[in-house]
């Protein structure tokens, strides 16, 4: 705080500062002798509180106060007198002196500055509420004070002349005197309540002018700890409410997860005249790489032409439609996109705009995808399976129709071990077709082991050789299947005396023979379904081969043998640790 003091003893005023420096805080003290300097000195700086004597010449301490309220100046006045009467006091009160005190010893320091913190706490109090009053006064909104009863006891002008009234005719006024019955009815049963119950209600409401027109306007409504309330009130346009209206679109269009775009179909090449946040997410445009831009910017190397022919088509028919685009986002990274496109029509029927909305679909389509290419593998398998429980079939129904011709009990044998062999395959495609996948129970397996099950190939045991073996991470069933495809694949088309020979690569296992081999042109055909060089082969042979060596995770190729035949070299093939 900042205190002036005026005495016409310059010793003793300066010596009063220096007590009260010590006895406040902060305090920053001015002093002068010339009473007659004192508004002078107020008009370069700002003061807190004056303390003057009283028995001063040319101007008294009452005098300068007189003086200084004329000018008006409504700092706080401590007389601090060394001559002291009723006489004095009692004039000192009735000229308006803050406070009064007589100069004594030190021991009254304490009293003065004391008095001096009061009064400068009860002034910025004072100064505050009148600049808080000052701005009420002046604000450009209405805002008004309601008792518990619904009577104004505040208004500034703003709030009057919202209604096109005086405030002081409304002051006194219950509140549903600006309100039309049904209005007031409303406040009654809905917004009275609420503001009781949370403390607070804002929104929109229409009172009357005194004319009787209506008033469209925004209400905030505080509740006070008296019962009362505070009211805040802004009239509203038909401009805000337009504005209002296109701002709460924009924000709820904003909130959207899925991009939204509209076009001016009144322009050349349909450009985008909207889109909201969702879009540049999507897309990672921002709005300036977009605005007048025709969509099919996001359109790119592999997105269908004929979809982008029924979107044209669509729009130039002032159609609404709905596909799957392969689009591209601004990094050029492609997205499957879900877009709906609906016209928008004016008054006359003509179209004038278009709004098109995107959602990513790409991992619905990947599932999709999966889910297609499951569907295929099971009907693949199917046919593949179906011809490796041929030729059991074929062996049992063969050695029964002997052993009936010839009377030939021994076939039976066959029969039985071929019977055996189809009741493993019958429990395999049970396993697979429950588990959804042709290797389940991958453990180490010797690879020799699985090529050395003689009793499921329809070759010689002398005609194949294991080089070399190790230890891989298998499914021992389907391995064996494996093996047993190959071999018959070489017998069938090359005869029972080819040569076969098994052994081991860095990361797998190659399998050969010294037949014919395949020709570079036919390798890439080799694993399609149906594919087969024998004029009375299903070709299914070699697609089981290649879908037991994608399950394990295998990569198959074919090369030309050592001797000039086929190999089938297997990598990625992960060893036991």
């Amino acid at each position: 705080m900042s205190v002036l003091l005026v005495d016409d003893d310059e010793s003793f005023v300066d010596m009063s500062a220096a007590f009260l420096e010590r006895e406040i805080d902060g305090i920053e003290t001015t002093t002068i002798c010339d009473p007659e300097a004192t508004l002078a000195t107020l008009e370069e700086d700002e003061y807190d509180c004056i303390v003057s004597d009283f028995d001063m010449p040319k101007l008294d301490g009452l005098e300068l106060l007189n003086r200084l309220r004329n000018e008006g100046v409504d700092l706080p006045f401590v007389l601090f007198t060394g001559k002291g009467s009723e006489e004095i006091a009692s004039r000192a009160i009735t000229a308006g002196v803050d406070e009064y005190l007589q100069k004594g010893g030190t021991e009254e320091y304490p009293v003065l500055a004391n008095k001096i913190e009061n009064l400068v706490e009860k002034y910025w109090a004072e100064a505050q509420v009148r600049r808080g009053f000052l701005a009420i006064e002046s604000a450009e909104e209405g805002i008004g004070i309601i008792d518990d009863d619904g009577v104004y006891q505040y208004m500034n002008e703003a709030y009057a002349a919202v209604y096109n009234r005086d405030r002081a005719e409304l002051i006194g006024e219950h509140w549903d005197v600006l309100y039309p019955p049904e209005e007031a009815e409303r406040f009654h049963d809905e917004i009275l309540p609420e503001l009781e119950t949370e403390g607070t209600w804002r929104g929109a409401s229409t009172g009357v002018t005194k004319q009787g027109e209506p008033v469209p306007e925004r209400l905030v409504l505080t509740q006070m700890d008296n019962g009362g309330h505070v009211c805040i009130v802004q009239e509203i346009d038909r401009w805000d409410e337009l504005e209002a209206e296109l701002a709460l679109k924009n924000r709820a269009l904003d909130a959207a997860t899925l991009g939204i775009v509209i076009t001016d179909a009144t322009r050349e090449d349909n450009p985008i005249v909207y889109l909201n946040d969702g879009f540049e997410k999507l897309t990672g445009y921002d709005e300036a790489d977009v605005l007048g831009r025709n969509c099919r910017f996001l359109q790119g190397e592999d997105t269908d032409p004929k979809a982008v022919d029924e979107i044209r088509a669509a729009v130039d028919a002032g159609d609404p439609i709905s596909l799957d685009i392969l689009n591209y986002d601004a990094d050029g990274d492609p997205f499957w996109n879900l877009l709906d496109i609906s016209p928008i029509e004016n008054e006359d029927g003509e179209v004038t705009n278009f709004i098109g909305f995107q959602r990513e679909i790409t991992e619905r389509r990947a599932h999709t995808s999966e889910i297609e290419s499951q569907l295929g593998w099971i009907s693949e398998f199917g046919n593949v399976l179906s011809h490796d429980l041929k030729t059991p079939l074929n062996i049992i129904q063969g050695n029964i129709e002997l052993a009936k011709e010839l009377d030939d009990t021994s076939r039976l044998d066959d029969a039985a071990a071929a019977a055996e062999r189809l009741e493993e395959l019958v429990d395999d495609l049970a396993t697979v077709m429950q588990r959804g996948d042709l290797v389940s129970d991958v453990a180490p397996v010797e690879l020799g082991d699985a090529f050395r099950s003689w009793d499921t190939f329809e070759t010689e045991p002398e005609s194949l050789a294991v080089v070399d073996s190790k230890p891989i991470l298998a499914d021992s069933d389907a391995l064996i299947r494996l093996a047993d495809n190959l071999v018959k694949n070489t017998v069938e088309h090359t005869g029972t005396g080819t040569a076969m020979r098994v052994g081991t690569l860095p990361d797998g296992f190659y399998y050969e023979d010294d037949g014919p081999g395949i020709s570079k042109r036919e390798r890439q055909d080799v694993f399609k379904p149906g594919f087969t060089t024998k004029e009375d082969g299903t070709g299914f042979g070699m697609v089981s081969i290649k879908q037991i060596a994608l399950a394990h995770g295998w990569e198959v190729s074919i090369e030309e043998g050592s001797t000039g035949g086929a190999r089938f070299e297997f990598t990625g093939v992960a060893e036991p640790r």
